[in-house]
């Protein structure tokens, strides 16, 4: 399978109706500091999980792994090498 990109991640979240300025965001920085709460990032986990058919711990949620773009990025990746 071929690396999951920045861009299929906004897609993703942007699915999930999550409101944030799009024009401005930063993929470094934490999408809480961003102005999403911790349901819309309940949200992008599930539609994370749901579309690539994987599991993300509690431990990795709780650790930060998965706060920012260029994170969900680094990680999804990895998940989908081990699988």
């Amino acid at each position: 399978m071929s690396s999951v990109t920045h861009d299929e991640i906004v897609s993703v979240i942007k699915k999930t109706d999550v409101k944030l300025d799009w024009e401005k965001i930063d993929p470094k920085e934490s999408l809480s500091e961003q102005g999403a709460d911790s349901l819309d990032m309940i949200n992008i986990i599930f539609a994370i999980q749901e579309k690539y058919g994987i599991e993300i711990t509690d431990k990795s949620i709780s650790d930060g792994e998965w706060l920012s773009i260029e994170k969900m990025v680094i990680n999804l990746n990895k998940s989908l090498q081990q699988k």
